[in-house]
């Protein structure tokens, strides 16, 4: 390949052409072999067999599907388009829900923090009433007991 590109020879519909290009040899004969498949079946549907014809309606034929082909690749980039719309969409509803998660985890930690203080809290108080369940019995018992004595002055001195 020099600077200008491919130079291939050709034969298109019992022509011989030179075909240059930037394309590679393969790629150029790929092509020259597309048309003349596109003009042999043009010249199989149709009853006249003029070459210019014949090129013209097989180049209308090229150019339709060129043309749909377009049509497909404007609807695919659109379907591509609103995937990706609907991908960062979605990104971003999962970034939300992970920033949910953390600051529900967070507060869930804060809360079972708060549950421990509250029941040790709990417990404090549970062991000073049950001090103070002590002490009122130590002191009903002591009040029996200076009664008891009390009484026992009382009968003494009477």
């Amino acid at each position: 390949m020099d600077e200008a590109g491919a130079r291939v020879k050709v034969r298109i519909y019992g022509q011989d052409y030179t075909i240059a290009g930037d394309r590679d040899e393969e790629t150029i004969r790929e092509i020259a072999s597309y048309v003349d498949e596109k003009m042999r079946e043009v010249g199989r549907n149709y009853a006249s067999n003029a070459q210019g014809s014949l090129a013209v309606l097989a180049a209308i034929n090229v150019a339709d599907e060129y043309f749909s082909a377009k049509e497909q690749i404007a609807e695919l980039t659109a379907s591509r388009e609103q995937l990706e719309k609907d991908a960062q969409h979605y990104l971003k509803m999962w970034d939300e829900a992970k920033k949910s998660f953390l600051q529900y985890k967070e507060s869930a930690a804060r809360t079972n923090e708060e549950k421990k203080e509250a029941e040790e809290k709990y417990r404090q108080l549970q062991d000073k009433c049950s001090e103070f369940e002590n002490s009122f019995f130590d002191l009903q018992m002591e009040n029996i007991r200076l009664k008891s004595e009390l009484d026992k002055y009382r009968r003494t001195d009477e």
